[in-house]
């Protein structure tokens, strides 16, 4: 990693909630997607892919209800992928965060997709 991309990383792992809200904002699903692997390349743990299949049996809803609106449930469900991550560290909530908002902006941008 460069130096640059370096500083970048800590200042996204150490800004505070205001401050990564307005960064991610305009972001791209694949720029926040690109954030969210460079999150778990730093922290290590299972592949990214295994991070959003729970994110995403998370959102199928189990009842008549839809998916889960409260973001806690999402890093509840991802927090047991990362026990060597103290839990008074909040990057795997970034990681959550980064990981969401992908999803977000691509079922965005496939309506048809969350039709069916």
């Amino acid at each position: 990693m460069t130096d640059s991309k370096h500083v970048e990383l800590d200042w996204l792992l150490n800004c505070n909630v205001e401050e990564l809200i307005a960064f991610v904002r305009p972001m791209s699903a694949k720029n926040c997607e690109q954030y969210a692997r460079t999150i778990l390349g730093h922290i290590g743990g299972p592949s990214f892919e295994k991070v959003l299949m729970r994110i995403v049996e998370t959102m199928v809803p189990t009842d008549e209800r839809g998916p889960p609106t409260n973001s806690d449930v999402y890093y509840f469900a991802v927090r047991d992928l990362f026990p060597h991550v103290p839990t008074e560290s909040d990057v795997v909530g970034r990681l959550v965060f980064f990981a969401m908002r992908m999803c977000q902006l691509r079922l965005e941008k496939n309506p048809n997709f969350i039709a069916h």
